[in-house]
């Protein structure tokens, strides 16, 4: 018996090169990963400890609104500001840096400054973030097409539609149009 070759639909690209299969292949284990831990927390209950980064870039040469990185995952839906959680033997401000490096190739530099500290209680974990402030900046914003999507900057008064509610929240609590809150 011979094999068929498939065929694709005229008209149809066809990539086969590893990079082109990347996300296809990638976006339902990191899915799978990120419900993994949520289990974990759901047994093991640790309280853990998250950093985030309000990005700015107030470069405008018009005088506009400062803008602020997003950043959308491969596993969780909406846009986010970068950050991660915090290791072992690393202050907050150097988890900061090094997850914003990590996930969009940005070097935090000269003092961020700290916003606020939340409690995070979904998905059965206990969660602590800390929210920092970063004005001082190098480098140019990109996505690993792994873990992140898309990495871009977005006038504070025109963020995406489906910019997270989290993310909202802190941004109204930066912009002094909300009280500072005590959970994410």
């Amino acid at each position: 018996m011979t094999a068929t070759p498939t065929s694709t639909p005229p008209g149809t690209p066809r990539d086969p090169s590893p990079k082109a299969l990347r996300p296809a292949l990638t976006t339902p284990l990191m899915r799978l990963a990120w419900h993994g831990r949520n289990m974990w927390h759901w047994v093991a209950r640790p309280l853990t400890m998250g950093v985030r980064g309000i990005i700015l870039d107030d470069s405008d040469p018009g005088g506009g609104a400062a803008s602020v990185l997003l950043i959308r995952h491969s596993y969780v839906g909406g846009w986010h500001f970068p950050g991660g959680g915090v290791g072992k033997g690393e202050t907050l401000v150097e988890a900061m840096r090094r997850e914003v490096r990590e996930e969009v190739g940005l070097t935090v530099e000269s003092g961020p400054q700290p916003f606020g500290v939340y409690a995070r209680f979904r998905h059965g974990a206990s969660d602590h973030v800390a929210v920092f402030v970063a004005r001082g900046w190098s480098g140019t914003p990109r996505a690993d097409g792994v873990e992140i999507l898309e990495a871009r900057f977005f006038p504070l008064d025109r963020l995406p539609e489906d910019t997270s509610p989290a993310t909202r929240r802190r941004i109204a609590e930066f912009q002094g149009r909300e009280p500072l809150a005590e959970r994410w």
